[in-house]
């Protein structure tokens, strides 16, 4: 009985023993630092993740259908005509402003739009300003979440009086 004790003991210290030391243990040993982001930035946070799913649901179309998504999408438009970009914000906080940054064949800013995504919002649209001026050839826009850049799509501006050529499919 004794024995049993003393083992009950000396394994009760051993345990308190090596919990003490793996709390200071933990305190002189250097914290690992996060591991980068594949881009070379800081680690990726949750508002990475949500600019990477939105990026993938930006679309550019000739029309929007009655729930704010694209009806006609389309990647090349004709002077003057509707232009509308709709992006999925199902992966934003309510509040957080999205800001599309138009620019022209020789990277000349076109403009700007920018909206807060409302609260229940799964998607917000775009409509671009009168393209009349904008020059053919190819355009892109960029779009910011939060600030940050979430990407950017590409698309072509047709002389006015010429049809659009037909969207290829995603």
């Amino acid at each position: 009985m004794n024995a049993r004790i003393a083992i009950t003991a000396l394994g009760l210290v051993t345990l308190v023993g090596l919990a003490g030391c793996a709390r200071s243990c933990a305190r002189s040993e250097p914290t690992p630092s996060p591991t980068p982001a594949a881009s070379g930035g800081p680690a990726a946070s949750a508002g990475d993740a949500a600019r990477a799913v939105l990026i993938n649901s930006v679309v550019l179309g000739h029309s929007l259908s009655p729930d704010g998504t694209v009806g006609t999408p389309g990647t090349s438009f004709a002077q003057g005509g509707p232009l509308f970009v709709a992006v999925n914000v199902s992966a934003i906080s309510p509040g957080t402003e999205v800001k599309l940054s138009w620019y022209g064949p020789s990277g000349t800013g076109e403009g700007d739009d920018q909206l807060v995504v409302p609260p229940g919002a799964t998607v917000v649209n775009f409509r671009a300003k009168d393209t009349s001026a904008w020059p053919p050839g190819p355009h892109r826009v960029e779009i910011w979440v939060g600030g940050a850049k979430a990407g950017e799509q590409t698309f072509t501006m047709t002389p006015s009086g010429s049809p659009p050529a037909p969207s290829s499919p995603r």
